[in-house]
């Protein structure tokens, strides 16, 4: 007896060849490039389990591969285009890598401004998906975000006061904190992480400014092991950070893979990289306070005023020189401000 098959059946037959899995289309490798060290904490604690859910939810369908320091090559501040055009699928970068390319950002970037991690990073991304829409063309943003606020850690000098700075050669993340550092008497110096601990270690620089969660991971803490902080609500600096996947690797996947992006990124990834970071930066501390081998110093509130003077000058330019280019650089300073104060009063 022969047995046609029905078209019914061939269908269900191509169906079940296409994807066992519910997703009709080939498993997709998405390859994620950074800059900082593979032990950072945004990688262990955020990219490694994203990844993770993302495979997970899409049942195999999608695989990322993380690739830390700069290991596919070019440098820190090629990591957006990188994403941009495709060279990579999904980059992690700091937007002052490439400075005046995203202005906007840079209310980010203003001394005194952050609070947490995490309520700074959905400010970030509110901020971002608000004002930015237009600078992230070419790309799909998983995630805007921002450190937790930086300190300063230096090698052969402690910092106890503003004027422990002047002449001291101290790396900074941006353009801001350069002119920042440089009104305090410092010899301000831009260079991307890679290059830190080997300014450090050489002696090209006293010093830097980094979160303890960052520079822990970096290696530098064993030789910058002097560490000032500041009292009160906001932290001395951040920076705005972008995790980016190419538009047209979202636009090749399927609609049921999409929906999978769709549900790991926007402004709850935001928080939970924030979330990360704190609690990294609180361990981090804990490690140093318990060797032993750092030292810790505290900016008063009651002695913050040169400090806050120098940021007011700085913002102050910051807004004149946003003005010049045509941005109204006060509005957005104050809705930066705003969208801090507002996530700052959620996440308590």
């Amino acid at each position: 007896m022969t047995i046609k098959p029905t078209l019914a059946s061939l269908m269900l037959l191509s169906g079940l060849l296409l994807s066992a899995n519910g997703y009709a289309q080939d498993t997709v490798t998405l390859r994620l490039h950074h800059f900082a060290a593979p032990a950072t904490p945004v990688q262990t604690e955020y990219l490694e389990p994203w990844a993770k859910r993302i495979e997970e939810q899409s049942e195999g369908a999608i695989k990322v591969e993380i690739f830390p320091a700069m290991q596919l090559g070019g440098s820190a501040p090629s990591l957006y285009d990188q994403a941009k055009d495709g060279v990579v699928d999904i980059s992690w970068t700091l937007l002052s890598y490439t400075p005046n390319r995203f202005p906007e950002s840079e209310a980010f970037d203003q001394p005194f401004l952050p609070t947490t991690g995490e309520a700074t990073s959905m400010a970030a991304h509110e901020f971002a998906t608000t004002h930015m829409q237009d600078a992230f063309e070419g790309v799909y943003p998983i995630a805007v975000f921002a450190h937790t606020p930086g300190k300063i850690h230096t090698r052969d000098t402690s910092v106890e006061s503003a004027d422990d700075l002047k002449g001291l050669a101290m790396r900074a993340p941006s353009k801001t904190m350069n002119r920042y550092l440089g009104l305090l008497g410092a010899q301000a110096v831009g260079m991307p992480m890679p290059q830190i601990p080997e300014a450090i270690s050489r002696g090209v620089i006293n010093g830097l400014t980094l979160p303890f969660e960052s520079a822990a991971a970096l290696g530098v803490l064993d030789i910058a092991q002097n560490h000032t902080f500041f009292e009160g609500e906001q932290g001395l600096y951040t920076a705005m950070m972008v995790l980016v996947l190419n538009q047209a690797s979202y636009d090749a996947l399927s609609s049921e893979l999409k929906q999978v992006i769709d549900d790991n990124a926007g402004l709850q990834e935001a928080q939970r990289i924030g979330q990360a970071m704190d609690q990294a930066e609180e361990r981090a501390i804990e490690a140093i306070e318990a060797s032993g081998e750092g030292e810790m110093f505290y900016i008063a509130q009651d002695s913050l005023q040169p400090w806050q003077a120098a940021a007011e000058t700085a913002t102050a330019q910051w807004i004149a020189d946003m003005d010049s280019r045509g941005f109204d650089g006060q509005l957005l300073y104050d809705e930066a401000t705003r969208l801090v104060e507002k996530y700052t009063e959620q996440t308590k």
